[in-house]
Protein backbone atom coordinates (compact mmCIF):
# COMPACT_ATOMS: atom_id res chain seq x y z
CA UNK A 1 0.00 0.00 0.00
CA UNK A 2 2.30 2.59 0.96
CA UNK A 3 3.94 1.33 -2.98
CA UNK A 4 1.09 3.14 -4.20
CA UNK A 5 0.77 6.08 -1.92
CA UNK A 6 4.68 7.38 -2.19
CA UNK A 7 5.16 9.00 -5.78
CA UNK A 8 1.36 11.12 -4.95
CA UNK A 9 3.15 11.72 -1.39
CA UNK A 10 5.99 12.31 -3.22
CA UNK A 11 4.07 14.84 -5.70
CA UNK A 12 2.85 16.75 -3.36
CA UNK A 13 5.47 17.45 -0.64
CA UNK A 14 8.15 17.94 -3.14
CA UNK A 15 8.92 21.56 -3.04
CA UNK A 16 10.84 21.78 -6.35
CA UNK A 17 7.41 21.17 -8.33
CA UNK A 18 5.21 24.80 -8.53
CA UNK A 19 1.50 24.38 -8.03
CA UNK A 20 0.95 25.08 -11.45
CA UNK A 21 2.71 21.98 -12.61
CA UNK A 22 1.16 19.80 -9.70
CA UNK A 23 -2.11 21.06 -10.45
CA UNK A 24 -1.91 20.41 -14.49
CA UNK A 25 -0.19 16.78 -13.78
CA UNK A 26 -3.43 15.73 -11.65
CA UNK A 27 -5.39 16.43 -15.06
CA UNK A 28 -3.10 14.29 -17.09
CA UNK A 29 -3.17 11.50 -13.98
CA UNK A 30 -6.76 11.56 -14.06
CA UNK A 31 -7.13 10.90 -17.64
CA UNK A 32 -7.49 7.04 -17.37
CA UNK A 33 -11.15 7.50 -15.20
CA UNK A 34 -11.94 10.33 -17.32
CA UNK A 35 -11.51 8.19 -20.36
CA UNK A 36 -14.35 6.12 -18.16
CA UNK A 37 -16.52 8.32 -17.82
CA UNK A 38 -17.75 10.87 -20.76
CA UNK A 39 -15.72 11.82 -24.16
CA UNK A 40 -16.22 15.25 -23.07
CA UNK A 41 -14.77 14.88 -19.68
CA UNK A 42 -11.11 13.66 -21.27
CA UNK A 43 -11.32 16.49 -23.75
CA UNK A 44 -11.66 18.99 -21.49
CA UNK A 45 -8.67 17.76 -19.68
CA UNK A 46 -6.55 17.51 -22.87
CA UNK A 47 -7.20 21.00 -23.81
CA UNK A 48 -6.63 22.55 -20.50
CA UNK A 49 -2.95 21.13 -20.89
CA UNK A 50 -2.76 22.08 -24.04
CA UNK A 51 -3.83 25.59 -23.36
CA UNK A 52 -1.01 25.93 -20.39
CA UNK A 53 1.41 24.51 -22.59
CA UNK A 54 0.87 27.02 -24.92
CA UNK A 55 1.23 30.00 -22.08
CA UNK A 56 4.12 28.26 -20.65
CA UNK A 57 6.07 28.44 -23.98
CA UNK A 58 5.28 31.76 -24.91
CA UNK A 59 6.03 33.70 -21.65
CA UNK A 60 8.76 31.59 -20.62
CA UNK A 61 10.33 31.11 -24.38
CA UNK A 62 10.54 27.89 -24.64
CA UNK A 63 10.94 27.35 -28.34
CA UNK A 64 12.95 24.23 -28.45
CA UNK A 65 9.73 22.19 -28.12
CA UNK A 66 8.43 23.41 -31.12
CA UNK A 67 11.48 22.68 -32.92
CA UNK A 68 10.87 19.12 -34.48
CA UNK A 69 9.54 17.81 -38.01
CA UNK A 70 6.43 16.46 -36.07
CA UNK A 71 5.43 19.67 -34.56
CA UNK A 72 5.78 21.08 -38.13
CA UNK A 73 4.00 18.60 -39.91
CA UNK A 74 1.06 18.22 -37.62
CA UNK A 75 0.56 21.61 -37.36
CA UNK A 76 0.82 22.13 -41.29
CA UNK A 77 -1.71 19.33 -41.47
CA UNK A 78 -4.02 20.47 -39.08
CA UNK A 79 -3.80 23.97 -40.83
CA UNK A 80 -4.48 22.53 -44.24
CA UNK A 81 -7.97 20.74 -42.78
CA UNK A 82 -9.48 24.36 -42.14
CA UNK A 83 -8.99 25.92 -45.32
CA UNK A 84 -10.49 22.11 -46.86
CA UNK A 85 -13.28 23.02 -44.71
CA UNK A 86 -13.68 26.71 -45.53
CA UNK A 87 -13.95 25.73 -49.10
CA UNK A 88 -15.84 22.48 -48.60
CA UNK A 89 -19.93 22.47 -49.48
CA UNK A 90 -20.53 22.46 -46.16
CA UNK A 91 -17.98 24.69 -44.11
CA UNK A 92 -20.15 25.29 -40.77
CA UNK A 93 -20.89 21.61 -40.21
CA UNK A 94 -17.31 20.57 -41.50
CA UNK A 95 -15.47 22.68 -38.78
CA UNK A 96 -17.39 22.38 -36.10
CA UNK A 97 -18.07 18.39 -36.43
CA UNK A 98 -15.95 16.77 -33.59
CA UNK A 99 -14.09 19.96 -32.94
CA UNK A 100 -12.52 18.92 -35.79
CA UNK A 101 -11.76 23.33 -36.44
CA UNK A 102 -9.53 22.35 -33.16
CA UNK A 103 -7.50 19.12 -34.04
CA UNK A 104 -4.36 21.47 -33.97
CA UNK A 105 -5.21 21.50 -29.83
CA UNK A 106 -4.06 17.60 -29.83
CA UNK A 107 0.16 18.55 -30.37
CA UNK A 108 -0.05 20.65 -27.68
CA UNK A 109 -1.66 18.12 -25.90
CA UNK A 110 1.49 16.33 -26.81
CA UNK A 111 4.22 19.09 -26.20
CA UNK A 112 2.32 19.65 -22.46
CA UNK A 113 2.65 16.04 -21.75
CA UNK A 114 6.35 16.59 -22.89
CA UNK A 115 6.66 19.68 -20.54
CA UNK A 116 5.18 18.07 -17.59
CA UNK A 117 7.46 15.42 -17.60
CA UNK A 118 10.23 17.98 -17.90
CA UNK A 119 9.10 19.52 -14.54
CA UNK A 120 7.81 16.96 -12.31
CA UNK A 121 10.03 13.61 -12.22
CA UNK A 122 6.70 11.59 -10.38
CA UNK A 123 4.24 12.15 -13.29
CA UNK A 124 5.25 8.49 -14.61
CA UNK A 125 4.63 6.72 -11.79
CA UNK A 126 1.56 8.37 -10.40
CA UNK A 127 0.02 7.89 -13.64
CA UNK A 128 0.90 3.91 -13.98
CA UNK A 129 -0.87 3.52 -10.40
CA UNK A 130 -4.08 5.78 -11.91
CA UNK A 131 -4.40 2.94 -15.06
CA UNK A 132 -2.92 0.06 -13.33
CA UNK A 133 -6.40 0.47 -11.05
CA UNK A 134 -8.82 1.70 -13.45
CA UNK A 135 -7.63 -1.35 -15.77
CA UNK A 136 -7.89 -4.01 -13.13
CA UNK A 137 -11.66 -2.12 -12.05
CA UNK A 138 -12.92 -2.15 -15.93
CA UNK A 139 -11.56 -5.80 -16.76
CA UNK A 140 -13.03 -7.32 -13.31
CA UNK A 141 -16.26 -5.48 -14.20
CA UNK A 142 -16.04 -6.52 -17.98
CA UNK A 143 -15.26 -10.33 -17.04
CA UNK A 144 -18.30 -10.19 -14.57
CA UNK A 145 -20.80 -8.88 -17.09
CA UNK A 146 -19.30 -11.26 -19.40
CA UNK A 147 -20.96 -14.35 -17.20
CA UNK A 148 -24.22 -12.29 -16.34
CA UNK A 149 -26.61 -10.07 -18.16
CA UNK A 150 -24.95 -7.18 -16.25
CA UNK A 151 -22.10 -4.99 -14.96
CA UNK A 152 -21.84 -4.07 -11.50
CA UNK A 153 -23.73 -0.64 -12.37
CA UNK A 154 -26.73 -2.27 -13.86
CA UNK A 155 -25.47 -1.31 -17.63
CA UNK A 156 -26.50 -4.04 -20.02
CA UNK A 157 -24.28 -5.88 -22.66
CA UNK A 158 -24.66 -4.60 -26.09
CA UNK A 159 -25.79 -7.84 -27.15
CA UNK A 160 -25.00 -11.64 -26.48
CA UNK A 161 -21.46 -11.45 -27.71
CA UNK A 162 -20.26 -7.33 -26.57
CA UNK A 163 -19.42 -5.89 -23.29
CA UNK A 164 -19.84 -2.57 -22.23
CA UNK A 165 -18.75 -2.57 -18.97
CA UNK A 166 -18.29 0.64 -17.34
CA UNK A 167 -18.82 2.64 -20.62
CA UNK A 168 -22.74 2.26 -20.66
CA UNK A 169 -24.01 1.43 -24.17
CA UNK A 170 -21.05 2.13 -25.73
CA UNK A 171 -19.09 -1.53 -26.78
CA UNK A 172 -15.90 0.18 -26.30
CA UNK A 173 -14.23 -1.40 -23.35
CA UNK A 174 -11.67 -3.65 -25.25
CA UNK A 175 -10.57 -0.38 -27.33
CA UNK A 176 -9.97 1.01 -23.79
CA UNK A 177 -8.21 -1.97 -22.22
CA UNK A 178 -6.12 -2.16 -25.40
CA UNK A 179 -4.89 1.19 -25.98
CA UNK A 180 -4.24 2.18 -22.42
CA UNK A 181 -2.42 -1.30 -21.32
CA UNK A 182 -0.41 -1.13 -24.33
CA UNK A 183 1.06 2.03 -22.90
CA UNK A 184 0.99 1.49 -19.48
CA UNK A 185 3.07 -1.21 -19.97
CA UNK A 186 5.72 0.72 -22.01
CA UNK A 187 5.53 2.87 -18.27
CA UNK A 188 6.11 0.14 -16.51
CA UNK A 189 8.92 -0.91 -18.23
CA UNK A 190 10.73 2.14 -18.44
CA UNK A 191 10.23 3.35 -14.71
CA UNK A 192 10.62 0.28 -12.55
CA UNK A 193 13.41 -1.94 -12.39
CA UNK A 194 13.58 -5.34 -14.26
CA UNK A 195 13.15 -7.50 -11.18
CA UNK A 196 11.68 -11.09 -11.30
CA UNK A 197 8.79 -9.83 -9.37
CA UNK A 198 8.33 -7.30 -11.82
CA UNK A 199 8.10 -9.14 -14.65
CA UNK A 200 5.77 -11.97 -13.39
CA UNK A 201 3.28 -8.97 -12.30
CA UNK A 202 3.93 -7.48 -15.90
CA UNK A 203 3.04 -10.63 -17.41
CA UNK A 204 -0.37 -11.08 -15.09
CA UNK A 205 -1.18 -8.00 -16.07
CA UNK A 206 -1.42 -8.10 -20.18
CA UNK A 207 -2.36 -11.99 -19.40
CA UNK A 208 -5.09 -10.23 -17.42
CA UNK A 209 -5.94 -7.51 -20.53
CA UNK A 210 -5.60 -10.13 -23.23
CA UNK A 211 -8.09 -12.68 -22.03
CA UNK A 212 -10.99 -9.40 -21.14
CA UNK A 213 -10.22 -8.14 -24.36
CA UNK A 214 -11.13 -11.27 -25.96
CA UNK A 215 -14.23 -11.93 -24.04
CA UNK A 216 -15.58 -8.26 -25.18
CA UNK A 217 -15.83 -9.40 -28.45
CA UNK A 218 -14.00 -6.35 -30.38
CA UNK A 219 -11.84 -7.62 -32.62
CA UNK A 220 -9.94 -4.96 -33.70
CA UNK A 221 -8.73 -4.43 -30.16
CA UNK A 222 -7.60 -7.83 -29.94
CA UNK A 223 -5.47 -7.71 -32.89
CA UNK A 224 -3.61 -4.25 -31.58
CA UNK A 225 -2.74 -6.67 -28.39
CA UNK A 226 -1.64 -9.41 -30.76
CA UNK A 227 0.40 -7.05 -32.85
CA UNK A 228 1.97 -5.69 -29.94
CA UNK A 229 3.22 -9.23 -28.67
CA UNK A 230 4.48 -9.78 -31.29
CA UNK A 231 6.58 -6.78 -32.15
CA UNK A 232 7.77 -7.01 -28.13
CA UNK A 233 8.89 -10.25 -29.09
CA UNK A 234 10.55 -9.43 -32.10
CA UNK A 235 12.62 -6.02 -30.24
CA UNK A 236 13.22 -7.48 -26.92
CA UNK A 237 14.81 -10.74 -27.35
CA UNK A 238 15.63 -10.75 -23.25
CA UNK A 239 11.33 -10.34 -22.81
CA UNK A 240 10.18 -12.77 -25.44
CA UNK A 241 10.34 -15.62 -22.73
CA UNK A 242 8.57 -14.02 -20.70
CA UNK A 243 5.83 -13.05 -23.53
CA UNK A 244 5.66 -16.39 -24.67
CA UNK A 245 4.73 -17.65 -21.28
CA UNK A 246 2.08 -15.18 -21.61
CA UNK A 247 0.41 -15.61 -24.64
CA UNK A 248 0.53 -19.48 -23.61
CA UNK A 249 -1.21 -18.77 -20.10
CA UNK A 250 -3.96 -16.18 -22.03
CA UNK A 251 -4.63 -18.78 -24.92
CA UNK A 252 -5.03 -21.45 -22.09
CA UNK A 253 -7.37 -19.55 -19.87
CA UNK A 254 -9.40 -18.51 -22.90
CA UNK A 255 -9.98 -21.78 -24.03
CA UNK A 256 -10.90 -22.95 -20.89
CA UNK A 257 -13.54 -20.13 -20.70
CA UNK A 258 -14.92 -20.87 -24.40
CA UNK A 259 -15.17 -24.54 -23.09
CA UNK A 260 -17.82 -23.80 -20.82
CA UNK A 261 -19.19 -20.62 -23.05
CA UNK A 262 -18.56 -20.63 -26.62
CA UNK A 263 -20.58 -17.96 -27.73
CA UNK A 264 -17.57 -15.44 -27.81
CA UNK A 265 -15.71 -17.97 -30.06
CA UNK A 266 -19.00 -17.63 -32.63
CA UNK A 267 -17.96 -14.04 -32.92
CA UNK A 268 -13.92 -13.95 -32.88
CA UNK A 269 -13.17 -17.26 -34.92
CA UNK A 270 -16.20 -18.54 -36.66
CA UNK A 271 -18.01 -15.65 -37.68
CA UNK A 272 -14.67 -13.61 -38.15
CA UNK A 273 -14.46 -15.96 -40.72
CA UNK A 274 -17.17 -16.01 -42.77
CA UNK A 275 -17.14 -12.52 -42.94
CA UNK A 276 -13.52 -11.90 -44.67
CA UNK A 277 -13.38 -14.10 -47.07
CA UNK A 278 -16.43 -12.77 -48.31
CA UNK A 279 -14.27 -9.93 -49.20
CA UNK A 280 -13.46 -8.91 -52.86
CA UNK A 281 -9.89 -9.13 -51.16
CA UNK A 282 -10.31 -12.17 -49.07
CA UNK A 283 -9.22 -12.56 -45.52
CA UNK A 284 -8.35 -8.82 -44.99
CA UNK A 285 -9.13 -7.82 -41.49
CA UNK A 286 -12.33 -5.79 -42.02
CA UNK A 287 -16.03 -7.07 -43.27
CA UNK A 288 -17.96 -6.68 -46.00
CA UNK A 289 -19.76 -3.78 -44.38
CA UNK A 290 -16.59 -1.87 -43.70
CA UNK A 291 -15.70 -2.63 -47.41
CA UNK A 292 -18.90 -0.95 -48.74
CA UNK A 293 -17.62 2.35 -46.82
CA UNK A 294 -14.22 2.30 -48.17
CA UNK A 295 -15.60 1.64 -51.45
CA UNK A 296 -17.52 4.73 -50.86
CA UNK A 297 -14.79 6.73 -49.85
CA UNK A 298 -12.79 5.57 -52.72
CA UNK A 299 -15.57 6.96 -54.68
CA UNK A 300 -14.77 10.13 -53.06
CA UNK A 301 -11.49 10.42 -53.64
CA UNK A 302 -11.60 9.93 -57.18
CA UNK A 303 -13.97 12.49 -57.25
CA UNK A 304 -11.57 14.80 -56.07
CA UNK A 305 -8.15 13.28 -55.39
CA UNK A 306 -5.86 16.09 -55.11
CA UNK A 307 -7.99 17.92 -51.80
CA UNK A 308 -10.83 15.52 -50.81
CA UNK A 309 -14.46 16.62 -50.36
CA UNK A 310 -13.75 18.30 -47.40
CA UNK A 311 -13.05 17.91 -43.41
CA UNK A 312 -15.65 16.00 -41.46
CA UNK A 313 -18.04 15.44 -44.21
CA UNK A 314 -17.97 12.04 -45.21
CA UNK A 315 -21.16 11.72 -42.80
CA UNK A 316 -23.18 13.91 -45.15
CA UNK A 317 -21.58 12.99 -48.67
CA UNK A 318 -21.77 9.35 -48.26
CA UNK A 319 -25.79 9.42 -48.92
CA UNK A 320 -25.19 11.69 -52.28
CA UNK A 321 -25.96 8.77 -55.49
CA UNK A 322 -22.63 9.32 -57.02
CA UNK A 323 -20.53 8.25 -54.25
CA UNK A 324 -22.88 5.91 -51.70
CA UNK A 325 -21.91 2.07 -52.48
CA UNK A 326 -24.68 -0.30 -51.50
CA UNK A 327 -25.08 0.46 -47.85
CA UNK A 328 -22.01 2.25 -47.25
CA UNK A 329 -22.70 5.35 -45.40
CA UNK A 330 -21.96 5.59 -41.77
CA UNK A 331 -21.13 9.20 -39.81
CA UNK A 332 -17.39 8.16 -40.59
CA UNK A 333 -15.59 5.78 -43.17
CA UNK A 334 -14.17 3.30 -39.65
CA UNK A 335 -10.66 3.42 -41.09
CA UNK A 336 -8.26 7.22 -40.88
CA UNK A 337 -6.57 6.09 -43.83
CA UNK A 338 -9.90 5.88 -45.90
CA UNK A 339 -11.29 9.42 -44.28
CA UNK A 340 -8.21 10.95 -44.83
CA UNK A 341 -8.42 10.11 -48.04
CA UNK A 342 -11.94 10.89 -48.95
CA UNK A 343 -12.00 13.94 -46.84
CA UNK A 344 -8.53 15.82 -47.07
CA UNK A 345 -7.33 14.00 -50.64
CA UNK A 346 -3.76 12.93 -51.29
CA UNK A 347 -2.46 16.11 -49.94
CA UNK A 348 -3.86 14.85 -46.84
CA UNK A 349 -2.74 11.47 -46.98
CA UNK A 350 0.56 12.45 -47.51
CA UNK A 351 1.16 13.67 -43.86
CA UNK A 352 -0.45 11.13 -42.22
CA UNK A 353 1.43 8.05 -44.46
CA UNK A 354 4.82 9.51 -43.96
CA UNK A 355 4.60 9.70 -40.40
CA UNK A 356 3.65 6.16 -40.10
CA UNK A 357 6.34 4.81 -42.87
CA UNK A 358 8.68 7.43 -40.78
CA UNK A 359 7.27 5.27 -37.71
CA UNK A 360 8.12 1.83 -39.87
CA UNK A 361 11.41 2.64 -40.75
CA UNK A 362 12.51 3.42 -36.97
CA UNK A 363 11.41 -0.37 -36.90
CA UNK A 364 13.35 -1.76 -39.51
CA UNK A 365 16.40 0.37 -38.26
CA UNK A 366 16.33 -1.39 -35.20
CA UNK A 367 15.99 -4.79 -36.80
CA UNK A 368 18.90 -3.85 -38.71
CA UNK A 369 21.29 -2.77 -36.03
CA UNK A 370 20.15 -6.13 -34.37
CA UNK A 371 21.19 -8.40 -36.79
CA UNK A 372 24.32 -6.47 -37.47
CA UNK A 373 25.02 -6.42 -33.31
CA UNK A 374 25.67 -2.95 -33.51
CA UNK A 375 24.88 -2.22 -29.84
CA UNK A 376 26.35 1.02 -29.60
CA UNK A 377 23.43 2.52 -32.30
CA UNK A 378 20.86 0.45 -30.60
CA UNK A 379 17.63 2.41 -29.32
CA UNK A 380 16.88 1.33 -26.12
CA UNK A 381 13.71 -0.69 -25.59
CA UNK A 382 12.09 1.60 -23.33
CA UNK A 383 11.93 4.68 -25.82
CA UNK A 384 11.23 2.12 -28.54
CA UNK A 385 8.29 1.07 -27.01
CA UNK A 386 6.12 4.64 -27.63
CA UNK A 387 6.78 4.51 -31.32
CA UNK A 388 6.16 0.96 -31.52
CA UNK A 389 2.84 1.97 -29.86
CA UNK A 390 1.96 4.90 -32.13
CA UNK A 391 2.74 2.52 -34.88
CA UNK A 392 0.36 0.04 -33.59
CA UNK A 393 -2.43 2.12 -33.10
CA UNK A 394 -1.69 3.86 -36.90
CA UNK A 395 -1.58 0.43 -38.45
CA UNK A 396 -4.04 0.74 -41.82
CA UNK A 397 -5.79 -2.47 -42.48
CA UNK A 398 -8.26 -2.23 -39.34
CA UNK A 399 -11.60 -0.43 -38.88
CA UNK A 400 -10.73 2.37 -36.84
CA UNK A 401 -13.01 4.79 -35.04
CA UNK A 402 -13.39 8.47 -36.73
CA UNK A 403 -10.00 10.16 -37.22
CA UNK A 404 -11.73 13.37 -35.20
CA UNK A 405 -13.08 11.15 -32.09
CA UNK A 406 -11.55 13.34 -29.18
CA UNK A 407 -11.83 9.88 -26.95
CA UNK A 408 -9.32 8.20 -29.68
CA UNK A 409 -6.74 11.03 -30.06
CA UNK A 410 -6.11 11.22 -26.26
CA UNK A 411 -4.70 7.64 -26.80
CA UNK A 412 -2.69 8.42 -29.63
CA UNK A 413 -1.47 11.67 -27.65
CA UNK A 414 -0.29 10.05 -24.88
CA UNK A 415 2.60 8.14 -26.30
CA UNK A 416 3.52 11.01 -28.48
CA UNK A 417 4.37 13.24 -25.83
CA UNK A 418 6.92 10.20 -24.68
CA UNK A 419 8.07 9.73 -28.21
CA UNK A 420 9.17 13.57 -28.86
CA UNK A 421 10.84 14.04 -24.98
CA UNK A 422 12.75 10.60 -24.98
CA UNK A 423 13.17 10.00 -29.03
CA UNK A 424 13.90 13.13 -30.20
CA UNK A 425 16.50 14.49 -28.21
Amino acid sequence: MMNIIKPFKLLFTDSSISIDIIFFSCLFILLPIALITDPALPDIFLSLIALFFLAKSVIKKKWYYYNNYIVFGFLIFSFYGIIRSLFSEMPIDSLTNEGSIFYFRYIFFSLGVWYLLDNNPHLSKCFIITSVICIIVVCVDGIYQYFNEYNFLGNKKHNATRLTGLFGKEPIIGRYISFLSMFTFALIYQNFQKTKKMIALSIIFLVMCEVTVFLTGERAPLFYLVLFSVLVMIFAPHYRIYRIIGIAASVFIIWGILEINPTVKSRIVDHTLEQVKDNHLPYLPYSPSHEEIYITSLKMFLDNPIFGVGTNTFRYQCSYKQFKYKEGCESHPHNIYFQVLAEKGLLGFAFIIYFFLYLFSIGIRQLYIIFTLDKKNLIPFEVLLYPMIIFIYLWPLIPTMSFYNNWLNVFIMLPLGYFMKYFNR
